[in-house]
């Protein structure tokens, strides 16, 4: 019917979009280089690059006699951010499955919340008339220390030299792909969130509880994702800029 129309054209667009999304996505640092958005690729690679810099990720050194270094390789995507903006997005990311067990890594565990954690929280919020707001830790990763002595093979693209010397990054932050960086990353997040006097849920570990009379706040994570529900506006920004001081924090 012609009431229909706008929903089918709404559809045929997201299906057109996610088609040219997948198709125009490369897979290598020589198709992103090469293809007809290269320049757009570059930048997102650039950016990456900043903030692996900004974040102090790693130390070029040579590789040390007896030592392996871990492979890396560049992941892109597409996002579609509110508002229907296309952003271009380039990750460096670690080859883990080359990693070493009881060398380059030790504990791997980290949580993730359980859905009746989150349908509960929301509930509270319906109940208490709570505010609810969703926070995004950017490059949440870069905020973990390394546990480990890993060497890790240098960005496509971006190699530096010293002389006829090869040089490798000596990671100081953990970075996407490796074994452990999850748990890292939620060890930091947990120590934070602590110090702030958050209170973790022996429940679940990923729900961690505010109170001070009479205010609570109940908050919430899965990896880089954050769920703030609060009693107050005052401490609903009270929690955001504690965290907005500590974090590259991202306010949905």
């Amino acid at each position: 019917t012609v009431g229909c129309v706008p929903d089918c054209e709404r559809d045929f667009e997201n299906l057109t979009f996610c088609f040219r999304a997948s198709a125009a996505v490369p897979k290598t640092y020589k198709q992103a280089v090469s293809s007809s958005e290269a320049d757009k690729w570059k930048s997102a690679m650039d950016e990456e690059m900043q903030s692996l810099s900004d974040n102090n990720t790693y130390s070029l050194v040579p590789l040390p006699e007896g030592k392996q270094a871990v492979g890396g390789r560049w992941v892109y995507s597409v996002k579609v951010e509110p508002g229907g903006n296309e952003r271009y997005k380039a990750r460096y990311v670690a080859q883990g499955f080359k990693q070493v067990h009881g060398s380059d890594y030790y504990e791997t565990f980290a949580p993730t919340p359980k859905m009746s954690s989150i349908r509960m929280m929301m509930q509270m919020a319906a109940e208490l008339d709570l505010l609810v707001h969703q926070l995004d830790v950017k490059t949440a990763y870069l905020n973990a220390e390394i546990d480990c002595e890993i060497f890790m093979n240098q960005p496509i693209g971006y190699e530096q030299s010293s002389g006829n010397v090869k040089m490798v990054c000596k990671l100081n932050k953990v970075l996407c792909g490796l074994k452990q960086s999850g748990r890292m990353w939620n060890n930091v997040l947990s120590s934070f969130l602590k110090d702030h006097c958050f209170v973790q849920s022996k429940h679940d570990p990923c729900l961690y509880i505010y109170r001070e009379d009479p205010e609570t706040a109940f908050l919430l994570h899965w990896v880089d994702d954050i769920i703030l529900a609060a009693s107050s506006v005052g401490l609903q920004n009270a929690v955001k800029k504690w965290l907005k001081d500590r974090f590259h924090m991202k306010d949905l």
